[in-house]
């Protein structure tokens, strides 16, 4: 994405109330002061709350499935982002199945889009199965995505360095 397109979704988030006029003075003037080589930025939907010993920090974020989707009408599956992986939670009747994936540990993230709702599948370089959560929204979908990849690019470039 350009910078022109970058800066279209921050007047777009101010002007929906998502973003205060300081938050968006903030986060245009860093997206004009990156250059071109700067990995992508994490998706402005989840606030970063501050960078200590060289960690990124970002406040959590829960996505919820439909309860429209197959298996999910009582007992809704949940999708936590977070600094420290992805927190996967599995209801049940009786206790929950939860599990918690490292952002270095994702092989690779496939989404599967219908026509609202998506399914998305994270496959792990640890042997475990690959999880796989269905009724989520699209946009969703698309926001874990981008952020499983910019966490993965900011760890190989602080690894690069």
């Amino acid at each position: 994405m350009n910078l022109t397109d970058e800066l279209r979704k921050l007047a777009d988030l101010r002007q929906e109330g998502q973003l205060t006029d300081q938050e968006f003075a903030d986060a245009k003037q860093q997206l004009l002061a990156q250059g071109p080589d700067a990995p992508p930025p994490l998706p402005l939907k989840i606030r970063e709350e501050g960078i200590s010993d060289g960690v990124s920090r970002i406040a959590e974020k829960t996505y919820w499935s439909s309860r429209w989707s197959a298996n999910n009408l009582f007992f809704r599956d949940s999708v936590v982002v977070a600094s420290d992986g992805i927190l996967f939670r599995k209801g049940r009747l009786f206790g929950s199945k939860e599990e918690h994936i490292n952002y270095r540990a994702v092989a690779s993230f496939r989404i599967q889009n219908g026509i609202f709702l998506s399914t998305i599948s994270i496959e792990t370089s640890g042997g475990s199965q690959p999880i796989f959560v269905n009724g989520l929204w699209k946009g969703d979908a698309k926001e874990i995505q981008d952020t499983i990849r910019a966490f993965q690019e900011r760890a190989s470039n602080r690894n690069s360095t």
